[in-house]
């Protein structure tokens, strides 16, 4: 997972959401982030069969069975299947954020990765505003994590201080 298409899932992943920030769409950052990725990756077609299958009105349950077929042998952490599941999740939820990552986590395998990418992307179309009040309550404003000096951080203040990042002039 840590080379090809696992190094792509990763690419891919950071291009979605930075394309969430302009695209009009969802399924316009889905297609804008494929840009950054090799085309004939196994990736890359997952995802496009994916959208294919979307485009068809075919079933969300029968978009991710076919698509399990199809990547059947390759695990429940592998990028491949993760990024299928994603890609549904967003497609299906249709910019709406509960439903996203409800449909993104019952979609299975890496479930706390994929909902956390989803609601990033979907989050960012929408807004704080967007989310219901049952996924922001139980936060209470605040971050938990190991990473060091930010266990307890208020998620408003990262907010405000990546909203300065973004609107600082290029160094």
């Amino acid at each position: 997972s840590h080379t090809g298409n696992g190094v792509y899932g990763a690419m891919w992943a950071a291009a979605l959401i930075a394309a969430a920030f302009t695209a009009p769409t969802v399924r316009h950052a889905v297609d804008e982030a494929l840009a950054v990725i090799p085309a004939s990756s196994r990736l890359a077609r997952t995802v496009r069969r994916v959208v294919s299958l979307h485009d068809t009105r075919m079933s969300w349950e029968d978009t991710l069975t076919t698509v399990a077929e199809e990547t059947t042998g390759m695990g429940w952490i592998h990028t491949v299947p993760n990024a299928a599941v994603l890609t549904a999740g967003l497609l299906y939820g249709d910019g709406d954020f509960t439903r996203t990552i409800t449909l993104t986590v019952r979609g299975g395998l890496d479930t706390d990765s994929n909902g956390a990418t989803a609601g990033s992307v979907v989050g960012v179309f929408g807004g704080a505003a967007a989310i219901a009040d049952q996924w922001k309550t139980p936060l209470e404003d605040t971050v938990r994590s190991a990473v060091f000096g930010f266990d307890g951080v208020r998620i408003s203040e990262l907010a405000e201080r990546t909203l300065r990042l973004a609107e600082a002039p290029p160094a």
